[in-house]
């Protein structure tokens, strides 16, 4: 008989590390191992007028959690505002994007499951600096998060 494989071992990442990736002007905290096939987890700070434009996730599900300030979702059906406390499934497949339009900075828990993907175009666009709209479009076309 083979030896059983040993159990995984307890990640901890405390709560001032992590890795800060720059994505569209927001310091994005990147909480998760790595491991592609494991879900993706990121504090992501919100300032006044960020926004992400439509898009959608051809291989994941993503979820937020507001912690601070006020999100507005875009989805093929309208807007809807999302405060403090809230929580957001936007399964695979779903059309959306947000924006902070309020003049306060706001703050969100990320959470892309399987990860690879969305970690993926934040590390890109980390290394782009300040990419075009175009390249924008085309990292995230890239790694199977086109826009709509």
């Amino acid at each position: 008989m083979s030896n059983p494989a040993p159990p995984p071992a307890i990640e901890v990442i405390g709560p001032r590390a992590g890795e800060v990736l720059n994505v569209l002007g927001a310091p994005i905290t990147v909480k998760s191992g790595g491991d592609a096939r494991q879900l993706f987890f990121a504090d992501h700070p919100l300032p006044p007028g960020y926004g992400v434009p439509m898009h959608v996730h051809l291989d994941d599900d993503e979820l937020f959690y507001v912690l601070e300030g006020e999100l507005t979702l875009l989805s093929p059906d309208g807007e809807l505002k999302a405060g403090p406390g809230t929580f957001v499934h936007l399964p695979c497949g779903a059309a959306h994007g947000f924006l902070n339009a309020t003049d306060t900075p706001g703050r969100m828990l990320v959470i892309t499951t399987p990860g690879g993907n969305l970690e993926g175009v934040f590390r890109d666009l980390d290394a782009a600096k300040s990419p075009a709209p175009e390249e924008v479009g085309a990292i995230c076309a890239a790694h199977r998060i086109p826009m709509v």
